[in-house]
């Protein structure tokens, strides 16, 4: 039949040239019709729910087809519906007494239709993916002409609803994640720049939002990747529920996500939009097997203050993120221009630090501890510096954090450690050097045996090393730490509990690792001149390391007064500037009329 084959070219070329799903089965649609006069077309789509949209009807009037989008498929759900449950062809001749109809028949009787036959359209897998539809305006069943138009319509709608299901694919999965169903950094960054332009043009302003997991890979790690996945996708779901119309939801990392808030009028009105963000987030999730609690940091810049394209807003809200989480988990912080200079200043130290160890310009400056029952040096702290070709001699506290973002904090570690064994050998004989290890080096692999090869290399007695502990070191329940700390003690080598009283060294310390010698940190040895409660504090930790057999050291020791006080407590060895400040090692080798100096002259400490 010629006007058959026409209809197939015209929508294959339709669909060719890809042309809009729509008009095409319009198109389709009317074409049909005219082969068929007395016939009304309709085709509606099923969705993976099983619920039915209109897709074309271009003779049916607009408030029929809307009155059956979403409905659900089922046997008396008209003949669509019904084609669609059953997956098979439902042929109505009387619309008006036909039971399928009961629910629908006041809708269509009005406009005359009074039979219908729908066909089901399947895809290739077999699933029914729509129905394709001849109304009659006189109660009859379909012609043999009516049925090969509508073998023929039913196949050219199912490869375009397959080409369109293609094209949505390709669509989802370049624009949006396939884990949570949010857009994508290419969809973000597609749409976003948009929404801000539009926003800022409308006098609104907008604000990008980087949020960042705390704790992701921890759930990640110990309840698996299908826990870590639930998560993720409830994380954009809890996003999702409170951003406004014309926001943009996206996960543009592995724990990160961002928003676009189109309408941020205020810093009060992005403020309070990132506090609902954290009070979402603030319960539990369940992940199936298990509970679990995450908190987010949150950066954010705004347009036009931060700027008006998107990459860098999104740059400025990143700077902020960092500045966020570096101030503890479950904060937001706006972007500042003093953010974006420390996170360079930090950048240009981080690519210094790389060429540091290589070209030598680490160095180990030296403390002496003085012994009080007998007046004299009896070890020395090795501390870093780096002497940096631009700026000068810097402390640890310029560099170490980055360092320790950067990774470069184990090669560090070794080679102070191997540097201070060196050291030693030009030390006096009965003096130990104490080294400050992290917990980056306790829970690496292999660390007692580099500790073991720093000794027989340098050929320094094991007895006069000693680890120190930082405060902040986690050792309890920290299996590796411990392990590794005892492997260390049966080298020989003697094991320190640093700033002890200050920060996270504590009781529990003492309890997980038999440590022997307490280190008490510099704020709480300096208070104790001044505050009685601090003094009590002093005694009782040097009361109960000797009742422990723990030797105690006092760190920080500035006046005399502070040096007498702590001889009065018992204390047995004291550190700081009242005995000598950090000096490099030559200027300790002329043994203990070397000490004192800077603030104070040589003392007497009888």
């Amino acid at each position: 039949m010629q006007g058959l084959r026409a209809l197939q070219h015209e929508v294959l070329e339709s669909l060719a040239r890809s042309r809009p799903l729509r008009d095409a089965m319009n198109e389709l649609c009317r074409r049909a019709e005219r082969l068929a006069p007395d016939v009304i077309c309709s085709v509606l789509t099923v969705d993976r729910e099983g619920r039915l949209h209109p897709l074309a009807g271009p003779s049916l009037p607009d408030h029929y087809s809307s009155s059956l989008d979403g409905m659900r498929a089922g046997p008396d759900a008209g003949s669509c519906g019904a084609a669609a449950y059953f997956g098979e062809p439902i042929e109505v001749t009387d619309i008006e007494n036909d039971p399928r109809w009961v629910a629908f028949r006041a809708l269509a009787l009005p406009l005359g239709l009074r039979a219908c036959w729908s066909s089901p359209i399947r895809a290739s897998d077999d699933r029914v993916v729509g129905t394709f539809a001849f109304y009659y305006r006189s109660c009859r069943g379909a012609s043999s002409l009516d049925r090969t138009i509508v073998s023929t319509c039913v196949h050219l709608c199912a490869i375009a609803l397959e080409q369109q299901e293609r094209k949505e694919h390709i669509h989802r999965l370049a624009y949006f994640d396939a884990v949570t169903g949010a857009a994508n950094r290419a969809s973000m960054e597609q749409h976003g720049e948009t929404a801000i332009a539009a926003a800022v043009a409308n006098g609104f302003g907008a604000a990008i939002h980087c949020i960042d997991l705390d704790s992701f890979k921890e759930i990640n790690d110990t309840l698996g990747h299908r826990a870590g996945d639930i998560l993720l996708k409830s994380v954009a779901e809890r996003i999702s529920s409170i951003v406004n119309k014309g926001d943009i939801v996206a996960r543009i990392g592995g724990d990160e996500f961002a928003v676009v808030q189109s309408h941020a009028a205020s810093p009060a009105d992005i403020g309070g939009f990132a506090m609902r963000l954290m009070d979402a987030m603030a319960a539990p999730f369940d992940l199936d097997e298990a509970m679990a609690t995450v908190g987010v940091s949150v950066g954010i810049a705004r347009a036009p203050e931060d700027g008006y394209d998107l990459r860098t807003l999104m740059r400025k809200a990143d700077f902020a993120l960092y500045e966020a989480k570096s101030t503890g988990r479950g904060h937001f912080r706006f972007f500042d221009p003093e953010i974006e200079s420390r996170i360079a200043a930090n950048r240009r130290i981080w690519q210094d630090l790389k060429q540091a160890v290589a070209n030598g310009e680490f160095e180990l400056h030296f403390q002496p501890i003085v012994a009080l029952d007998v007046t004299r040096v009896c070890g020395y702290e090795a501390l870093l510096r780096w002497r940096h070709p631009r700026d000068g001699l810097r402390t640890p506290e310029d560099f170490l954090p980055v360092a320790t973002k950067a990774g470069l904090l184990y090669e560090i570690g070794a080679w102070i450690l191997n540097e201070a064994c060196a050291s030693a050998a030009t030390l006096s004989p009965d003096a130990r050097v104490s080294v400050n290890v992290g917990q980056v080096q306790l829970e690496k692999a292999g660390f007692a045996q580099d500790v073991a090869e720093a000794l027989a290399v340098s050929g320094m007695d094991p007895s006069r090393l000693e680890i120190e502990i930082a405060g902040s070191v986690r050792l309890v329940d920290n299996e590796d730490a411990l392990e590794c700390l005892t492997a260390i003690r049966a080298l020989g080598v003697s094991v320190a509990l640093d700033d002890f009283g200050v920060g996270g060294s504590a009781l529990a310390h003492l309890h997980a690792l038999p440590a022997d010698r307490i280190k008490i940190g510099r704020p709480l040895a300096q208070d104790a001149e001044t505050s009685p409660r601090a003094a009590t504090i002093v005694k009782t930790i040097i009361a109960l390391a000797h009742d422990l057999g723990i030797t105690t050291t006092a760190e920080g020791v500035e006046t005399d007064a502070q040096l007498r006080m702590l001889r009065q407590f018992g204390c047995d060895e004291i550190q700081g500037f009242v005995i000598s400040s950090p000096k490099p090692l030559n200027a300790f080798l002329g043994g203990v009329e070397a000490i004192g100096g800077d603030a104070h002259p040589p003392l007497s400490l009888a």
